[in-house]
């Protein structure tokens, strides 16, 4: 299978546990972080991620989006 990088952006409640399980479930998922950019304000977080794997990206957000906390996660660049 082919490797590639893809650059997610994620917004996440202000959940205890929230970042730890997406973290995670993207480890699960035959995913390997490269980076993490986080930012938060009084409701929720924004969270940057590089990833490395050799699995369609979008089944990953897909994934992700059935997380409780996660509100929303989209694909920002696919290499």
């Amino acid at each position: 299978m082919r490797r590639m990088s893809c650059s997610l952006e994620l917004a996440l409640d202000r959940a205890e546990g929230a970042l730890l399980r997406v973290l995670g479930t993207i480890e699960r998922r035959g995913w390997n972080v490269l980076a993490v950019n986080a930012a938060s304000d009084a409701l929720r977080f924004t969270v940057s991620l590089t990833l490395d794997g050799s699995r369609d990206p979008q089944i990953l957000c897909r994934q992700l989006e059935r997380l409780v906390d996660v509100q929303q996660v989209k694909v920002v660049e696919a290499v």
